[in-house]
């Protein structure tokens, strides 16, 4: 057996000691440091893969029967033999390796860790489909759903389309809610913090805080879809993963050009954080954040970065109708925000944190819409802030979920105005129904409710 055998063979027994839950202590981050080496970032024969739209293309495209072949390939090398690095399963692992664990050095989730270590796991794919067909212009799709709210059939089917999945819980033909995929109050967003996640946290006993593109868009299509598209261990089975986080991380490249106020951290705590993953020949590699930041140089580029045309017009927003499984609760808010509601309740939208605590969850992962209420006399405002899904978090010690939970929204300047003249704010979350799924009768129930600025 020679030297790499040797590398991947222990990688491999490290991944699967890490993702069984045993070798306490040891972090799958040293596994791979000992073998990772420095990727080739530059594009083969200098042509880049254009990632395109899905549902822009024929079924029976070309570029369809190739990515389709590539995918069937990958999940043929995973039956020989399931701990094949450059196999569909293996990869597939690696997304609940980084993103199902409790051992928070290694969570990119709920943390400004999130867009980076996604777009270096879609490039690990890209680079084994490319591998495995040997065109080097072969490109992961995304799926706009903005464009198209339902899913493309390209991923229908039967077990004889690679690209199908039989655990989703929807139909060809349900529509997703457009308040899921709102993408205007992202974009209005100029803080990566508010929009991609604060910094991860090193003692568990503090919030983790997502950013709102994570909580909104990106956990509502996961949910929406069900199945192994709704776990954080099974995910990335569903070919569909890779065109939603296709258009995720087409939509943080757009965040980025959409206004000079959006900049990227300049912290080095950021930039020199080093991902890993395995390129097209299975091999584990690393890099730092600041070598992922232009996808050309990853060997990729969108076919076009244009998230908002599909929603030049606000979609009517939910009414709030009251129901048996609302959570309502009594808002308090920050002596911080508090000091500064005359200047909150001038602006025509503005940021902040709705922190509460679970003292008992029906069930997760959690949908909801988000209304802040109160009354004026006899008359009763609603206002709609948004619709969240909130999953699961692990401690580090054991698989019980955390009870905090940091919701980022953005707001009209009336909530400020109310919380300014000392009115009885309540925040009221309403369960959502999804396709296949019930509600559950029993309500989620929050308690100590706070509204926080920005920080």
């Amino acid at each position: 057996m020679d030297e790499n055998q040797n590398k991947r063979r222990d990688f491999l027994k490290g991944a699967a000691l890490v993702l069984a839950g045993i070798g306490s202590g040891v972090t799958t981050a040293s596994l791979l440091t000992g073998c990772a080496q420095q990727p080739e970032k530059k594009t083969r024969n200098g042509k880049l893969a254009i990632r395109r739209n899905i549902a822009d293309l024929a079924i029976d495209a070309q570029e369809v029967k190739v990515f389709r072949e590539a995918v069937n390939i990958l999940k043929k090398r995973s039956q020989r033999m399931p701990l094949d690095p450059m196999g569909w399963e293996a990869h597939s692992m690696l997304h609940a390796t980084f993103c199902a664990t409790s051992v928070y050095a290694n969570q990119v989730h709920y943390n400004w860790y999130v867009w980076p270590w996604h777009r270096l796991y879609l490039w690990s794919m890209e680079q084994k489909l490319q591998q495995a067909v040997n065109e080097p212009t072969l490109a992961l799709h995304y799926w706009d759903w903005t464009k198209k709210p339902y899913i493309p059939a390209h991923y229908w089917g039967d077990e004889t389309n690679p690209l199908f999945n039989a655990t989703r819980l929807v139909k060809a033909t349900d529509p997703i809610p457009a308040d899921f995929i709102n993408l205007q109050s992202t974009f209005r967003i100029h803080h990566y913090k508010t929009f991609g996640g604060y910094p991860a946290v090193t003692d568990p006993a503090q919030g983790q805080m997502d950013g709102m593109a994570e909580q909104t868009f990106h956990n509502n299509v996961h949910n929406w879809v069900g199945g192994q598209m709704a776990t954080f261990t099974e995910s990335g089975f569903d070919p569909l993963f890779y065109g939603h986080h296709g258009n995720c991380d087409r939509i943080w490249a757009a965040w980025q050009k959409h206004a000079p106020e959006n900049r990227l951290p300049s912290d080095t705590d950021w930039l020199d954080k080093k991902l890993y993953a395995t390129d097209g020949q299975g091999k584990p590699v690393e890099f730092r954040i600041r070598e992922l930041l232009d996808t050309t140089q990853l060997g990729y580029d969108f076919e076009d970065i244009d998230v908002l045309s599909n929603q030049s017009s606000l979609p009517e927003l939910p009414a709030r109708i009251p129901t048996g499984s609302d959570c309502k609760a009594q808002l308090q808010v920050a002596p911080e925000l508090k000091a500064a509601l005359g200047d909150y309740a001038s602006r025509k939208t503005a940021n902040a944190i709705l922190h509460f605590e679970r003292a008992q969850l029906p069930y997760h992962p959690y949908c909801a819409r988000a209304y802040f209420e109160w009354k004026k006399g006899s008359d009763l405002t609603a206002v709609y802030s948004g619709t969240f899904t909130i999953l699961p978090i692990q401690g580090m010690d054991s698989l019980l979920l955390q009870n905090g939970v940091f919701l980022q929204l953005e707001l009209p300047q009336t909530v400020f105005e109310a919380l300014k003249d000392g009115l009885h704010v309540e925040v009221a979350l309403q369960p959502v129904p999804l396709p296949n799924r019930e509600v559950p009768s029993n309500p989620l129930i929050v308690r100590g409710a706070t509204l926080k600025p920005i920080g």
